[in-house]
């Protein structure tokens, strides 16, 4: 009897006898239960049909793979067959009787060992694929890679798509997580499973560094970078030489499919697809059924007319008693304006690539000429003109930077709003100009004002000064209540002077020029506030960093992400990853990469779900952005916080509570209490919030004491905030009552 051997994830295997059917999948009620990562509810069944082992997929999200190949329909295995259902690994054991006219099992290549003894094997950092790689070899004739590729004839780009219109070429995903996202195409995309990737493909199947799309002009070419399981382009095996893509082609990265497309734009309309290759297992129509299609369409047209020209004449010129006849239904409005609000997201999300604030905005715009008092796209048009102010004055600061020009940098950085996305990048920005930029002004200043040139102290002082105050408190910079100023003589009763002396003079120098100036005050400027971390802290923490790393990059890296500045840290350690004499670092420089990259990405993800006013979808990422700062920042983590912990604690209890308000306001209490805890649970230093907490307790305490049966418990659950005492009083009433 054949036996089925399942390799789970842990490396630990099973067998199961396949008597008549064995239905695989996640859920209770299968033959064979697979609770890891990728299987579905339902995934795939193996049969016996005639003496044949089949193994069919059952529309499973992942698909069903042997030897490496996607399979579409019932798959005849042999004994050494390699089966892949999400993250487990099966193979064929034995036979079932009388399994005559069976396929030949493909041979593995020579790098990658029998299937047989494969699962024996120590587990890689990347899971061999035998039939990807055995692609590059026929009847045991060597073929070279991309052989086959190397002079294909052109193609025209697909009725419906010109080049250059639209969003411009994409890869678009076809399996897994990856199916409908989209990876705009820029100069140069590279493919793998860890950064540097821009296309992140999350599975053993790829290599760190798989392969490379590239565009120049209108002419997008792919190639492998090496990669354990190649790459495959339409079935074919690709080289390390570069290969012309042209539009519906299907490239495979391990078991990763995905399609180039000439440009991110809506599904076609039947009859515009002619020309693209069908995807692989299907049929591709023949050009001549095109014309015949085409030559039925042609004359439905002309006896159209013919019919209209008929009515026509028919009837007496003027008014018609009849109505006219009916046009062909158009789309429905409201789904032409979620439409377009859709395409106006894509373009302003940051996900795969810079936002495209024009396309952005001109969408959203279509989108209010069909309905003016959407909610949704005023909020999204007064947002994408925000970002698309912030993203320009961004720009024009790193401009201004490599030219010298801090001053200006500082001007354009200040007007970034905290709403924005850039605040964040902003704000390291405006602290890395400010320190070359200050330290000047602040000699200059103290220059002129000892040589009493006040013309020029005033203006040189008022740079310094503008920054320096950003870290002052208000009792240093103004007079207490009831008190005046005073900078020169003797104080008397009532009368106040700044302690810092150069502060005094630069106030005395302004009096010299003006004496009817007015007072001078502080300008708020969100980009340059202290964060109250203080400096006392950053060099605490760059005490630890050094201690812990020994690497002056690493201890730079580790420095640029505790102040918020992920980026900058990913792009030291990969300077560090390339020093061939650093090669005993290499290993914790990838895992640092990769904690790093984890912390922003899900820092991004949580702050968009905020920035949608919807606190409960950025619980997750924040939680994980979290337990990988304790990593990173070890026992200093909680004491000396990061700026992505810092800003995850603040902006996380801001937005519960007002999104919690929100509910309130509209007498959902209870839904309002809720939002208020998740925010609670963050950050217990917000004021407000505070005070939305202790309500919420106020109503616990009440809703228990109406308590009437177990039903009622859950309201009261919903109103308790932990610590309150509520939980306790809860839980006896359970048994009181006798609640299950």
């Amino acid at each position: 009897m054949a036996t089925l051997v399942v390799r789970h994830p842990d490396g630990t295997e099973h067998e199961h006898e396949i008597a008549g059917e064995l239905k695989i999948g996640r859920q209770q009620g299968n033959d064979l239960v697979l609770t890891e990562g990728g299987v579905s509810r339902q995934h795939a069944r193996v049969y016996v049909e005639s003496g044949t082992v089949y193994i069919e997929d059952g529309n499973s999200q992942n698909g069903t793979f042997v030897d490496g190949q996607r399979i579409e329909g019932p798959t005849a295995l042999v004994p050494g067959s390699q089966v892949l259902l999400g993250d487990y690994e099966m193979k064929l054991k034995g036979s079932a009787k009388g399994s005559s006219g069976r396929r030949a099992a493909t041979p593995p290549p020579d790098d990658v060992g029998d299937p047989e003894t494969l699962a024996d094997s120590p587990v890689k950092g990347t899971r061999a694929m035998p039939s990807i790689k055995a692609k590059a070899t026929a009847n045991g004739a060597a073929k070279p890679a991309g052989a086959a590729l190397a002079k294909r004839p052109a193609r025209p780009l697909p009725t419906g798509v010109v080049a250059g219109v639209g969003a411009g070429p994409v890869l678009k995903g076809m399996t897994g997580p990856w199916a409908g996202k989209s990876y705009p195409i820029g100069a140069t995309l590279l493919v793998g499973r860890a950064p540097p990737a821009v296309v992140m493909l999350d599975d053993d199947s790829v290599s760190r560094k798989h392969a490379e799309v590239q565009r120049e002009g209108n002419v997008v070419r792919a190639r492998d970078l090496g990669s354990a399981n190649g790459t495959l382009l339409n079935g074919e095996l690709l080289g390390q030489e570069f290969v012309d893509l042209q539009p519906g082609d299907v490239l495979q990265f391990g078991v990763v499919e995905m399609t180039y497309e000439a440009s991110d734009t809506p599904a076609r309309r039947p009859g515009t697809g002619a020309g693209v290759p069908a995807r692989r297992g299907g049929r591709a129509e023949p050009a001549t059924d095109n014309r015949r299609k085409m030559a039925v369409i042609v004359g439905g047209v002309v006896a159209l007319l013919a019919v209209a020209a008929v009515v026509k004449v028919s009837f007496a010129p003027g008014v018609s008693k009849n109505p006219k006849p009916t046009q062909a239904v158009a789309q429905d409005p409201q789904q032409q304006v979620q439409d377009l609000l859709s395409e106006c997201r894509s373009y302003a999300s940051s996900d795969v690539g810079p936002p495209n604030w024009e396309r952005a905005e001109q969408t959203c715009e279509k989108a209010l000429d069909l309905d003016p008092i959407n909610a949704e796209a005023n909020t999204l048009v007064r947002r994408i003109k925000l970002e698309r102010e912030a993203f320009e004055n961004f720009e024009f600061a790193k401009k201004s930077v490599e030219l010298n020009r801090e001053k200006d940098a500082l001007l354009a950085l200040r007007k970034i709003p905290k709403e924005s996305e850039y605040f964040r990048r902003a704000r390291a920005k405006a602290r890395e100009s400010a320190e070359r930029f200050v330290e000047r002004a602040k000699d200059d200043c103290k220059r002129y004002l000892g040589n009493a040139q006040w013309s020029a102290a005033v203006p040189r002082c008022q740079d310094y000064m503008e920054v320096w105050c950003q870290k002052q408190s208000k009792e240093d910079l103004q007079p207490p209540l009831g008190q005046v100023l005073r900078l020169e003589g003797g104080l008397r009763r009532n009368e106040w002077r700044p302690k810092d002396p150069m502060f005094v003079k630069f106030l005395v120098a302004r009096q010299k020029l003006d004496r009817n100036a007015a007072p001078w005050a502080c300008p708020v400027s969100d980009v340059l506030a202290e964060d109250s971390l203080g400096p006392d802290q950053a060099s605490e923490v760059r005490a630890m960093m050094n201690s812990r790393y020994s690497p002056k990059l690493m201890q730079a890296a580790m420095m640029d992400y505790w102040t918020g500045r992920g980026s900058e840290a990913m792009a030291t350690l990969q300077k560090l990853r390339s020093k061939e004499d650093s090669a005993q670092f290499h290993a914790l420089a990838d895992e640092l990469i990769r904690d790093v990259s984890n912390v922003d990405q899900l820092f991004k993800a949580g702050e968009s779900a905020l920035t949608k006013d919807d606190p409960e979808r950025a619980v997750e990422p924040f939680k994980e952005a979290l337990a990988t700062d304790k990593r990173l920042m070890g026992e200093l983590a909680e004491t000396h916080l990061s700026f992505y912990r810092k800003n995850i604690f603040q902006d996380m209890a801001s937005k519960s509570y007002q999104r919690g308000k929100h509910f309130a306001d509209r007498e959902d209490k209870r839904r309002g209490c809720k939002v208020w805890k998740l925010g609670f649970d963050f950050y217990k230093g917000n004021t407000d919030l505070n005070r939305a907490v202790a309500f919420c307790s106020t109503q616990a305490q009440q809703a228990l004491s109406e308590v009437a049966g177990c039903q009622d418990l859950s309201i009261v659950e919903d109103f308790a905030v932990a610590g309150d005492g509520i939980a306790e009083m809860v839980t006896a009433k359970k048994q009181e009552l006798k609640c299950r």
